[in-house]
């Protein structure tokens, strides 16, 4: 049993050093060229990778379930949680950074690139395996600063200044109710808390001074995440490389929802705090999911595509599926960061989709067909899914699966209404079937693995029933364009909310010339 204990030990001081030593040794290696320290920074951080991977034979091997005593006095906390967090931050930083090696070749900024990522990935690091809030506050501070730093790589222009501006000025505006509440958390326990120990801080403080810190611990999870009404600052950061937008999109926003999670002994027996974040993340996730369907640009869409589905990760949190939570955070890290890297080509896909022949009229029998295949097909294959698995979900688990099968049958029914056939409704009808097999699996093993408790005051899982009606009116109502005046007007609207402005100065102007302001 020490043994393995020292052998964890080991492999998480591996998997947390890796994205220091990775910056530390680009300036060292920068020397001969910075394409070779950039390559050897990646490769530092894919070893780190791998260390944390092998963290989840060592925990399958061990009988604790929780933290170990030596890794508690190191002030880490390496739980399941951690571990699937660490290999997704890990895992997904060295993939970028090996993209970034011939993407930002011959770039005057490619170091600052290096070395800002890495900082960025060492403090989510450290912040995912801290042991106590001071911990976690300090290395949160620390990700937010190094983002923000990571985002002035190209400073010289107005837009990514601008970007990196509004950023800086929302995160310190989340950060300070942050910083607030682990004050009167530790003063209330005369010290630094353990999580572990949260439920016996919060104790001793009034019920309406506890109301207080749990909703002062949402803010900066909802600031962090670009949740309404702190979603401007991600849309303003388009300037910022496909690198850079690919890191911060795949693993720093999901920041928002490790919070919650660390802190859930304290937020999820509020019920203020709870209902702020369900209704934050819906109102988000349909208003994202608004204006992801007017985007004209490819990564403006992928921006609000990530607000939303941040959306409904927050909202999930707020209903206390919290295994599904994590579930999402793991899913969307991994299609977005393909999606950003991918986004050239999808420029090119969307060029070649300008010449496609106008959408067909769709007749009755047509339309008909395509609403009693989109409205069966999910309904029996969940029926199925519970059934053949044999699994009992939460009333928060089943409401999700329902909405996130219902959301693929009305993309479903959007494509039959266009483009009926036999063979779209066949494929269509087995991947819909496939994702509530899938979904029901995974949500399952995230939730045995994970093993949260009971949350007292998650919000009912019927008021998932709103933002789901609003997302099909909106499906319906803007991809019926050019439609009436009101469609019109509302696209119109949507399209002037998606688009960023940014601040113009003569000085600005001047300095893009070179010319004397």
């Amino acid at each position: 049993m020490e043994v393995t204990v020292m052998i964890e030990l080991v492999f998480v001081l591996c998997a947390l050093i890796a994205a220091p030593c990775a910056a530390l040794s680009a300036v060292l290696v920068r020397r001969w060229t910075a394409d070779s320290a950039a390559r050897f920074a990646a490769t530092v951080v894919a070893v780190g990778s791998v260390a944390a991977m092998c963290l989840v034979p060592i925990r399958l091997m061990t009988s604790h379930e929780g933290n170990s005593l030596l890794l508690e006095s190191l002030g880490l906390n390496v739980d399941w949680l951690a571990v699937v967090v660490l290999m997704l931050v890990l895992g997904l930083s060295a993939l970028i950074q090996f993209f970034a090696v011939r993407y930002l070749r011959g770039d005057a900024r490619q170091m600052w690139f290096v070395v800002t990522a890495n900082l960025v990935t060492a403090s989510t690091a450290v912040m995912v395996c801290a042991n106590t809030i001071l911990g976690f506050g300090l290395s949160w501070v620390a990700a937010g600063a190094s983002l923000v730093a990571l985002l002035a790589m190209y400073s010289h222009l107005p837009q990514a200044r601008g970007g990196a501006r509004r950023t800086a000025i929302s995160f310190v505006l989340g950060d300070l109710p942050l910083i607030t509440a682990l004050i009167l958390l530790a003063v209330s326990a005369d010290g630094d808390v353990a999580f572990a120990d949260l439920r016996n801080a919060m104790a001793g403080l009034p019920i309406p001074l506890a109301t207080v810190v749990a909703v002062l611990l949402v803010i900066p999870a909802l600031a962090r995440s670009s949740q309404v009404p702190f979603h401007g600052w991600l849309p303003a950061t388009l300037a910022a490389p496909t690198p850079v937008s690919a890191l911060m999109h795949a693993g720093v926003v999901n920041a928002g929802a490790i919070l919650v999670l660390r802190f859930s002994p304290v937020i999820g027996e509020s019920t203020a705090a709870m209902s702020l974040i369900f209704f934050a993340g819906a109102l988000t996730l349909v208003y994202a999911s608004a204006i992801r369907l007017i985007k004209p640009d490819v990564k403006g869409r992928l921006v609000f595509s990530t607000i939303a589905q941040m959306g409904f990760m927050m909202l999930a949190c707020g209903m206390g599926a919290f295994a599904a939570a994590v579930f999402h955070l793991i899913a969307h890290g991994l299609f977005k960061a393909t999606l950003f890297l991918g986004a050239g080509s999808g420029v090119a896909r969307e060029a070649r989709q300008r010449a496609w022949p106008a959408r067909q009229v769709t007749r009755w029998p047509q339309a008909t067909a395509a609403i009693a295949v989109a409205i069966s097909v999910p309904i029996g294959s969940i029926v199925a899914a519970r059934v053949l698995l044999g699994v009992e979900l939460s009333p928060a688990s089943q409401a999700l699966q329902l909405f996130v099968v219902l959301t693929a049958a009305v993309a479903l029914v959007s494509t039959l209404w266009t483009h009926f056939s036999a063979t779209t409704a066949l494929v269509g009808s087995f991947a819909i079937t496939g994702l509530a097999f899938g979904y029901t699996a995974l949500i399952t093993l995230f939730d045995r693995a994970l093993a949260f408790g009971p949350v007292a005051a998650a919000v009912n899982a019927w008021w998932l029933l709103i933002p789901g009606v609003a997302l099909i009116a909106l499906q319906l109502v803007l991809l019926n364009r050019p439609g009436n005046g009101a469609t019109r007007r509302l696209y119109a609207l949507g399209l002037a909310a998606g688009t960023p402005t940014t601040r113009i100065t003569r000085q600005s102007i001047a300095r893009q010339i070179g010319a004397p302001s």
